[in-house]
């Protein structure tokens, strides 16, 4: 019912914006009669599936066919909708008569509004006669299943079978949860295993069951799989029936009649009669119950009343996916278990395969790329070494090209069935949510703040409360990684998720499960979409990770699509409105037709590269824009202070003018859904301004000259969180929000006596001081401050001495100290427990600051504690300007070239646009290669495409040393005057310099101005420039 909820709350989000559009679509006329009438049968609907998840009732057919009538109800109803807010809208903003094309589209409304109240009344009551009805048939039937559940043979006690007795990577939990099950607390105690499916909970658990020293430890040991289907009963006597066996068994005496007697008075007590007799044979006995495969604390809580604690060192010992419960239950912190790394994946692999022996020499570079494609994942690595140990090694090529796929389709799809048990358990509400990430290619690192945003702007989330939808993402996320369904990358300085992917086989499941109910398309172009019919259960959202539009149809599919996510930043742009007239969300990678915005009407959500600027007429019929990025300048019209819906505006030079004075004071629109606004040149801090975006938690602001209480403004913003300042110097009172997490000033020269300003934030976290940040030679803290914080940077700031121990930044993790006269780091850092790491970059004491932080970190050791890993790291970034090329060997065959560069350095590659027809191109581009290594010569190839043979020319190269730069760079000029020439470097026969080239101080970075001529070629010179960041 995935599709069917996340249509629904779709459709009551889109009701509402109708219900109360923004101030300047006032004019768009609704009957509000219906619209209730459909808000409240969607609301009805979703009430109902959030109480009954899973207790629909009804066979497999008719629930499909149910979910379905119910997605082509909700999305028809608000394609409906929202084409008639797209006629208005267009009409109210056009001086040709529309009234025909109006009348016609207000007609279509009501009938279709009216049909989909309809509709969705029927399946009112058909949900409710089928819920009735699942009633009826479970109460008749009871008896029967209470019956039948007593040959249950799920309970029986876990033996290993031969050649399964090998386990990698989890020796160390195997002692740890030995040592618990087996020490000196008397008390009853739970300890549990928690994992994602497949990675090994119930095999670990089986190891440490199965340990002769465990078995002789408890008097009594009995095992039960509860899975996601279960009955009291079914668990009591599953238990009961272990201990009567593990009795016979030591006795070996008694009557197999009389023992089948004992079976059958189990099978006729209730419940409670059941469970007394279970506390009954465990009162006085040291004890050890596992509880396999839990999904929900009901199944605690219906035998947890009857485990006596005998205060003798019984234990209960839990495996599950969800971490939650594994907390909620447990005695101590669970066992979590992780993906296997690359040498256990392969040791894990070997093994299935050849059991004792080793691999053949000429297969473990192949075996062990498989094992890495498995992804550190004992069933898959289990499965997939049950299909190498059955083929012939010359296909084992095969298996390597396409793993998932062979883990996926071995064993009637074993592997596949037990992890669609995780999602087959989520509420329905995380159901959508956890089909999305069929959006992504595999081993994609996905941005949390990206991720969430797509999930409100596809309006898969229900408004709860006062909370926004952005926070009910985030509990959504984390509930999605608790489950052990999302995969933790990167966290935030402050704790919080950056990024997080799921694995393979969970991505597979996602396609799989997307694809059944039409919610997605995922693929390329030139594949299948083509083939996709314009039927009503067509998807709606596509995801591209390549091909061409080329040949394909230009006019509007059908149902209309709602979201384009590309993935490819080299394929066709040609998007046109045409195809997607209703589009609501946009998120790619390259240039988008800006033209081709003023016509999404409908969008919610807007990520592409370039620069846009937005007139007002454009942004008057974006009634919907909730998140607008751009990677570079994105330029507003005053009449955004006026689209309350705006949630996320980034760019990364936002030109923002001041908000219009209202008519009227009261009617003043406060932009209270904005949560993101970065980065915007010369901001103004008035008060009127902060006041306007209240409850905003990211700000980046780039301040030119400001008055003296500006900054105090900001203190205004009780929300904020995250907060980057560029500005001059100002003078006056500075004001920061307590709220602030994420600290980070470029510039504002604020003396180091007046940093109580900062360090008396109490949530302060992350603090970065940049380029003058702040001035002094000397800083003193005070005690009791900066409590929390956990990152420290300062760089290129004046400060040479510095006093400070323990008392001044009590939970310090990281400290990065670059470009300072300081001489030493405070000795009394030793004493900051929680100091992990220091890293210093190029300093100009750099040999003492790092003696000191080695000899921090020695004397840690000698307290007894471990060291602090101290990195001299000399980290940049190369920027390269490919500006132009003189006189190119392009062309020939009557035709001139179409010429590119392409610059490399190690297993780096970056790469300009193309210049059609032109042997004198100007490419004007900014290339980027992070952390280059230094030692390593750049090269420049130049290309000539031609299409014609598709197969690109080379038509010259270069080579330059980036190692003069860096060294000028770890000069540390600050300071010097802006065009300072730091040094030259002249033509010679080691490098492929046209002329003199100057090293050169520009605003803060190093420059190196070239003119390169082509080897290899007769003709040909490349004009550049680069400089390194820090």
């Amino acid at each position: 019912m995935a599709a069917a909820y996340a249509a629904l709350v779709s459709l009551t989000h889109t009701l509402d914006q109708i219900l109360n559009p923004p101030p300047h679509h006032q004019f768009i006329n609704f009957d509000r009669d219906r619209i209730n009438c459909l808000r409240e049968k969607a609301d009805f609907l979703i009430d109902y599936f959030l109480e009954n998840n899973s207790n629909t009732g009804g066979d497999h057919k008719e629930i499909e066919d149910l979910e379905t009538r119910i997605r082509v109800a909700a999305e028809g109803a608000e394609y409906i909708l929202e084409d008639n807010v797209m006629n208005q809208i267009l009409a109210a903003g056009s001086e040709v008569d529309r009234s025909v094309e109006t009348s016609t589209s207000n007609n279509l409304l009501s009938e279709g509004v009216q049909t989909a109240i309809q509709e969705l009344h029927s399946i009112e009551e058909e949900l409710v006669r089928m819920k009735k009805d699942h009633v009826q048939h479970k109460n008749s039937t009871s008896t029967q299943a209470s019956s039948s559940s007593s040959s249950s043979s799920s309970s029986s006690r876990p033996l290993l079978p031969i050649g399964e007795n090998t386990m990698v990577g989890f020796d160390g939990h195997v002692n740890e949860i030995m040592g618990a099950l087996s020490t000196d607390e008397s008390n009853l105690r739970i300890i549990s295993i928690v994992g994602m499916g497949g990675i090994g909970k119930t095999t670990l658990a089986t190891h440490v069951y199965n340990k002769p020293f465990i078995v002789q430890h408890f008097h009594v040991c009995a095992w039960f799989t509860v899975s996601q289907e279960y009955t009291e009963k079914e668990i009591l006597l599953g238990l009961l029936r272990q201990i009567n066996n593990t009795n016979r068994d030591e006795q070996k005496t008694g009557d197999d009649d009389d023992d089948d007697d004992d079976d059958d008075d189990d099978n006729d007590g209730d419940d409670d009669q059941l469970g007394n007799k279970l506390h009954k044979t465990l009162f006085g006995r040291k004890y050890l119950i596992v509880m396999d495969d839990m999904w929900d604390i009901k199944a605690w809580e219906m035998i947890n009343r009857f485990l006596p604690d005998n205060n003798n060192g019984s234990r209960i010992l839990v495996t599950t996916r969800l971490l939650r419960l594994a907390m909620d239950i447990g005695s101590c912190s669970p066992y979590q278990l992780n993906l296997l790394d690359e040498e256990q994946s392969w040791d894990l692999l070997s093994q299935k395969i050849y059991a004792e022996k080793r691999c053949p020499v000429e297969l473990e570079e192949i075996g062990r790329s498989i094992a890495k494609k498995c992804r550190g994942l004992p069933l898959a690595l289990a499965v997939i070494g049950g299909v190498l140990a059955k083929s012939k090694t010359e296909n084992w090529k095969y298996v390597e090209e396409d793993v998932t796929s062979a883990v996926r389709n071995q064993g009637d799809e074993f592997c596949m069935k037990i992890l669609s048990l995780s999602y087959n358990h989520l509420p329905i509400y995380l159901k959508p949510c956890f089909l999305y990430f069929a959006a992504f290619p595999e081993d994609f690192d996905i941005q949390v703040s990206r991720l969430i945003r797509l999930w409100v702007a596809e309006g898969f989330i229900r408004k709860c409360g006062h909370k926004s939808l952005e926070e009910i993402g985030e509990e959504y996320l984390k509930n999605l990684i608790e489950r052990n369904l999302t995969l933790v990358d990167k966290l935030e300085l402050t704790g919080e998720v950056k990024t997080c992917h799921i694995h393979d086989l969970l991505s597979d499941l996602c396609r799989i499960e997307a694809q059944k109910v039409n919610f997605i398309f995922t693929g390329k172009l030139y594949n299948h979409l083509y083939m996709l019919p314009n039927t009503k259960t067509r998807p709606t959202r596509l995801s591209i990770n390549g091909g061409k539009w080329k040949g394909m149809k230009r006019t509007p599919y059908r149902p209309p699509t709602r979201s384009f996510l590309s993935f490819s930043s080299r394929d066709s742009t040609d998007y046109t409105a045409r195809r997607f007239p209703l589009l609501r969300v946009l998120d790619v990678v390259e240039k988008y037709p800006k033209d081709e915005i003023l016509q999404l009407i409908n969008s919610r959500y807007v990520s592409c590269t370039g620069s846009i600027s937005m007139s007002s007429s454009i942004l008057s019929r974006l009634w919907s824009l909730q998140t607008l990025v751009v990677d570079k300048e994105l330029i507003l019209p005053s009449e955004i202070w006026q689209v309350p819906q705006l949630r996320h505006v980034e760019g990364n030079s936002i030109i923002l003018p001041d908000p219009p004075p209202p008519d009227d004071v009261h009617k003043i629109i406060l932009l209270e859904n904005l949560q993101t606004l970065s980065t915007v040149e010369d901001f103004k801090c008035t008060e009127a301004v902060i006041k306007r975006i209240p409850n905003v938690k990211t700000l980046g602001i780039v301040c030119g000259t400001i008055g003296s209480n500006c900054l105090r403004n900001i203190g205004l913003l009780h929300k904020l969180e995250v907060l980057t300042l560029l500005c001059c110097p100002c003078g006056g009172e500075t004001v920061f929000p307590n709220s602030l997490k994420d600290l980070r000033l470029h510039g504002c020269k604020i003396p180091w006596e007046e940093m109580s300003v900062i360090g008396s934030l109490p949530n302060l976290q992350v603090l970065v001081l940049f380029k003058n940040a702040a001035i002094g030679q000397k800083w003193i803290p005070i005690e009791g401050e900066f409590a929390r914080l956990k990152y420290l940077w300062i760089h290129q700031c004046e400060l040479e001495i510095w006093e400070a121990d323990n008392t001044h930044f009590p939970c310090l993790e990281i400290l990065r100290l670059g470009h300072l006269n300081l001489k030493e780091i405070p000795s009394e850092f030793a004493e900051i427990l929680p100091l992990q790491k220091i890293r210093v970059d190029y300093n100009r004491n750099n040999d003492l600051i790092l003696a000191s932080a080695n000899e921090i970190s020695e004397q840690r050791e000698n307290l007894g504690y471990d060291g602090i890993q101290v990195l001299n790291r000399t980290f940049g970034v190369l920027r390269i300007l490919v500006k132009r090329g003189i006189n190119l060997a392009v062309g020939g065959d009557g035709r001139i070239g179409d010429p590119y560069v392409v610059i490399t350095i190690g297993n780096q590659r970056v790469e300009t646009h193309v210049v059609a027809n032109n042997v004198n191109p100007e490419w004007d581009d900014d290339l980027t290669i992070w952390n280059p290594n230094q030692s390593h010569l750049i090269s420049l190839t130049v290309f000539d495409r031609n299409k014609l043979i598709n197969v690109d020319e080379k038509i010259g190269e270069a080579e330059f040393d980036i190692g003069p730069l860096v060294e000028a760079a770890k000069m540390y000029p600050n300071g010097l005057p802006n065009g300072t020439i730091i040094t030259r470097i002249l033509p010679s026969s080691s490098n492929c310099l046209a002329k003199e080239s100057f090293i050169i101080w520009i605003n803060g970075i190093v420059l190196l101005d070239m003119r390169l001529t082509l080897e290899n070629i007769d003709r040909g010179e490349i004009e550049l420039r680069i400089g390194w960041v820090f």
